[in-house]
Parts: structure tokens; C-alpha cells; sequence
């Protein structure tokens, strides 16, 4: 049964169970700045195991592309990739834990067994053992008994899952293995954890169950690594004259190049950019282990990634024409070209100096990786070709330095909603606040904000709503916000606690966390609002307003995209 085939039995088998189709996130996650990619099916489902009644159903599945950067270091062996998809089934409010384990484990054996055929005795499944103040997981463990399963059992870091980022849902995590070979994980979500690290018990329950789709289906194709069936073989074979390292590497890390160049994240020094540039930089240091000419990346890479391109196009995936993918590579190809040229020369420098103990290794290692964006592995490489030694230890605490650092800009941009603080970012950001009150006049006050983002190009406002805009609506919630710009609102900021700023009828976004103490913007009597600013002071310096697009953003959400000017 090949990848397709799996795909489209999850996806018959569980919407025959009443579930409902979603659409996959984007592979960069909105309002979670506690990741930088999407590293699970459940990540845009978070806010649903909290608040039930806000989920667009009770049920829903997903075909999820996710990203794990943590073992980038390690591809290229038999079991370790950056991006792959996960079969991902959920579910949200049950008043009981049980009743979940039970829908949750049943279904999974019955997906398994009769509808990919697999023969009970190849199965396994681990469970939790329980861990300091929280119980085994008894349920699962009798109810997987009377399936005529006997499961292990472990310990925390291998049978509870969660949570994504700092706080969230998490609980136990029964492990499916086909012939010894894990497949999925089932997380049954019946506590939350906060801040602090507390658990305490959710009072709904919410069920989420992913599969590794690619790994699903080569161990029932009876093989032990994804490199040995199709479409992974055949593109590892376009490669020719690579070793089987090589191959693999460069075909996972243009896999992944794809999808994240498609996400509208372009190759950089830092943070998410960061991540591309490495993978990139990655495929070329293979390459050159087979073409010290790089003359295949014209050629063999070019016919490779158009391939890997159309195959997930065709499995319904939203990606950038591969043309344009291709031209951002080899603008990447360029820059890194005289990169590696600066590096070899101050490689030479620094090697000299080393010699006399006038330089720290680690150092050169931290600078030429953050500044210049040179790997970290290429640049190890060199320095022990050079009989440079370097300590790791110190290294590993520049680096994770430079990474909290980085990661606490990032939240404080999340916070604000803002890319920036330039004049014409804030006016945008202005203007989302009255976009927000002209749909909640156009729609209805049941309208809340599920998302933004605010840049210097244009504001993105992401909303709970059911179909599509007519295009009378649109017209008159632009209308309205012209009217609003035209009579030059006052923009009035207020300091008071959060339960005066909900009774003064202030919103707030959903999802979002606020301290007691909080800033409440009010333009004229039209839009109130809990928000960190900034903000322009009157509504006649935003200019003219004008809608660009609106679509959906998921099930249930929309998005629109507008601009002052």
C-alpha cells in the first residue's frame, strides 16, 4: 500500500466516522511564536482542547506537513527527516476521559486492522506508567486489554506528550508500533500545563492522534527506512554519481526548502530565515562531496525539485510554481558562493592566530555561524582538518545565548502584532482596529479577532466566520472604515485592570494572554480595544483604505488582507 493509497484510506475511514475535512496550517505557525515552524497536527487545534465551544466541529482531520529541526544534524541515515506529513485525527469537549480513550484506542485499532489490513499480532502499543504526582493511565491500559492487546509500559518522556511551546494541553500518549516500528502517537489530552510547569485536569477532554505518513507506509510495505519506497527512491536515484548520505540529504532538505519558501519565508541569518539557509547551505556541501563544480544543481537539482514540486502539488499541498522556488535557490547558490570565499579567507587568518593562542575557537565558530550563516558543521570540519580543537561546551553556551536572545524578540513581536514600529506599520495597525469594528457592524458582534499580522506593506486580520464575503460586504465594511478614517477620530489610550477594561465593553483577542494591568485603545465611541500600541493619534493621518483580498484562512476562519495609502 503506497503513500497515497494510506492517505486516502485515513481520510475515507475517519470522515465515514462523522469526522469533518481540515485544511492543514501553514507550515509557519500564526500566533504561536513559542515555535518556529509547525511541528504538529494538532498546533493549530491548540486554543480548541482549552475552549471546545470555539472549534469549527467536534471532530476534524488533517493531512499536516510539520517540520523538526531538532535533528537536522542526523539526515541523510535510515530514520531521520526534517519535514514529512502526519495523519492527524481530533477531537474536542469530552466531559470524560474515558469515554475519549475509548473512542480514541477503538478507532485507531479498527483504522489499523480492517482498514489497512494488518494483522493484530503485528501491533503494539505502549503506554504511560505513570510519573510522580500524575496516575498511570489505567484506562487506556484496560481498554486496549479488551482489544487483546498487552501493552508496555514507560515512563514520561516517551508516553506523555506535550505541551507545544511553554503552556498547553498534554496528557498521556499511548505509542503505536507495526512490527516494532512506531507509526503513531495517540495523546489523549486530559490536563493542562501552565507556565509554571502545573498540570492540572482539563475540564474537557480533547483527543489528538497523528500517524507519520511516510513511515506508515513503508513498514507496510515491509521495508525499514522511507529511502527504499517510491516517490523517496526514485528521487534519491535522479542523483547520480551521489553516495546514499548524500542523496538522501539532499532530497529531505529540498523537500523542505519547498514547503518553507512556499510558506513566504526566504533564506536569512536568524530565527525561521535562518532555517532554509541552512538546509540549503547543507545540499551544497553534499554536492560538493560528488560535484566540486556544483554543475548538477543546474541540472539534476533543477529536474529534482520540479519532481518533488508536482508530486505535492498533486497531493493537494499550496506551494510556490517551482520556477519561482528555483530562482530563490539560485540567488542562494550566489550569496553562499562568496560566503564560503570570505570564510576560507578568514579561516586562513584565524588558523594562524590560533596557532599562537590570540583567538577562541568557539568565537569564530559563534561568528561565522550567526553573522555570515556558515554552518556550524562546516565550520567544525574545517577547524579539526586544521588540528583546531574546540570546546563544544562553550560553544553550545554561546549559541544557546544567542538563541534565547532571539527568541524573546520574537515573542515581543508577537506580543505587539507588529513586524515593526515604522510610520506606516502603525498606521496599519491603527486601521486593523477599525476593521475589526466595521465587521462586527457589517456581520454581527459575534466577529472576534483569531489572528493577525502588521507590517509596512499591508495589515492581515484573521476572523471567526463561516463562508465567504459577498461583495457587497466587503464594499461596505471599506466604506465604513473610510468614514471612520474621513472623520478624524480621536485615538484615546487608557491604563485600568483587565475586568474594568472587559466591563468598559473593551475587546479582547482570542487566545491572547493579558496581565492585570492592561492599555485599552478607543477610537471615537466606534472600536475599543485591549492592545499594546502603538498607534497614531488621529484616524485623518491613515490615508485611504482599500481591501486586497479575502479568503480563508481555515475551517470556520477568514482572513482578510488591506492597506492604507
Amino acid at each position: 500500500m503506497d503513500i497515497t493509497q494510506v492517505r486516502q484510506k485515513f481520510t475515507e475511514y475517519f470522515l465515514g466516522l462523522g469526522y469533518v475535512q481540515g485544511e492543514p496550517s501553514k507550515l509557519v505557525p500564526e500566533n504561536d511564536p513559542s515555535v518556529l515552524y509547525t511541528t504538529a497536527g494538532m498546533q493549530q487545534f491548540k486554543n480548541f482542547y482549552t475552549r471546545p465551544e470555539d472549534a469549527p466541529a467536534s471532530a476534524i482531520i488533517t493531512t499536516q506537513p510539520v517540520m523538526r529541526t531538532s535533528d537536522i544534524a542526523e539526515v541523510g541515515d535510515d530514520t531521520h527527516l526534517t519535514m514529512f506529513e502526519m495523519l492527524g485525527n481530533f477531537r474536542f469537549g469530552y466531559a470524560s476521559s474515558f469515554k475519549m480513550k475509548q473512542d480514541a484506542l477503538q478507532e485507531a485499532w479498527q483504522f489499523l486492522t480492517e482498514e489497512l489490513n494488518i494483522e493484530p499480532a503485528r501491533l503494539d502499543f505502549n503506554i504511560f506508567a505513570g510519573d510522580g504526582d500524575i496516575l498511570p493511565d489505567t484506562e487506556s491500559e484496560g481498554i486496549l486489554r479488551s482489544l487483546g492487546v498487552k501493552p508496555r509500559k514507560s515512563g514520561r518522556e516517551d508516553t506523555f506528550w506535550g505541551p507545544t511551546g511553554d503552556e498547553g494541553p498534554c496528557g498521556p500518549a499511548p505509542e503505536v508500533y507495526l512490527d516494532g516500528v512506531e507509526i503513531g502517537t495517540i495523546v489523549l489530552n486530559q490536563y493542562y500545563q501552565s507556565a509554571d510547569k502545573k498540570i492540572r485536569p482539563l475540564e474537557k477532554a480533547g483527543l489528538d492522534v497523528g500517524y507519520g505518513l511516510e513511515r506508515l507506509a513503508a513498514t507496510l510495505q515491509g521495508k525499514s527506512s522511507i529511502w527504499e519506497i517510491e516517490p523517496f527512491l526514485g528521487w534519491t536515484e535522479m542523483l547520480k554519481g551521489a553516495d546514499k548520505k548524500s542523496a538522501r540529504l539532499i532530497v529531505d532538505h529540498l523537500k523542505a526548502v519547498i514547503f518553507v519558501l512556499s510558506a513566504g519565508v526566504k533564506p536569512g541569518k536568524n530565527g525561521r530565515e535562518y532555517i532554509p539557509r541552512r538546509l540549503l547551505a547543507r545540499i551544497f556541501e553534499a554536492a560538493r562531496n560528488f560535484d566540486p563544480d556544483y554543475s548538477f544543481l543546474d541540472v539534476n537539482a533543477n529536474r529534482l525539485g520540479a519532481k518533488i514540486s508536482a508530486y505535492y502539488l498533486q497531493a493537494g499541498y499550496k506551494l510556490l510554481p517551482w520556477r519561482e522556488t528555483a530562482k530563490s535557490i539560485e540567488w542562494e547558490i550566489i550569496r553562499y558562493g562568496h560566503v564560503m570565499a570570505k570564510f576560507e579567507r578568514e579561516l586562513e587568518g584565524f588558523v594562524a592566530s590560533n596557532r599562537d593562542h590570540q583567538a577562541s575557537a568557539e568565537k569564530f565558530v559563534f561568528e561565522q555561524f550567526t553573522a555570515q550563516g556558515v554552518p556550524i558543521e562546516v565550520v567544525r570540519q574545517k577547524l579539526a582538518t586544521n588540528e583546531v580543537k574546540l570546546d563544544e561546551k562553550h560553544l553550545a553556551e554561546l549559541i544557546e545565548k544567542h538563541q534565547a536572545t532571539s527568541r524573546s524578540g520574537a515573542v515581543g513581536i508577537f506580543k505587539g502584532g507588529l513586524a515593526d514600529h515604522e510610520a506606516q506599520t502603525v498606521k496599519h495597525h491603527t486601521t486593523h482596529h477599525l476593521l475589526l469594528a466595521a465587521l462586527r457592524q457589517v456581520l454581527g458582534n459575534s466577529i472576534v479577532q483569531r489572528g493577525s499580522n502588521v507590517t509596512s506593506e499591508r495589515l492581515r486580520l484573521d476572523f471567526n466566520f463561516d463562508r465567504k464575503l459577498t461583495p457587497e460586504e466587503l464594499k461596505k465594511v471599506a466604506a465604513i472604515v473610510n468614514e471612520k478614517i474621513k472623520a478624524d477620530l480621536p485615538v484615546v489610550c487608557e491604563e485600568m485592570t483587565k475586568g474594568q477594561a472587559l466591563k468598559f465593553g473593551a475587546l479582547a483577542e482570542f487566545g491572547q494572554k493579558y496581565g492585570e494591568s492592561v492599555s485599552v485603545y478607543s477610537i471615537g465611541g466606534f472600536s475599543k480595544e485591549l492592545c499594546g500600541g502603538p498607534h497614531v493619534e488621529k484616524t485623518g493621518l491613515l490615508g485611504r483604505f482599500e481591501i486586497l483580498k479575502e479568503e480563508a484562512s481555515s475551517q470556520g476562519i477568514r482572513r482578510i488582507k488591506a492597506r492604507v495609502c
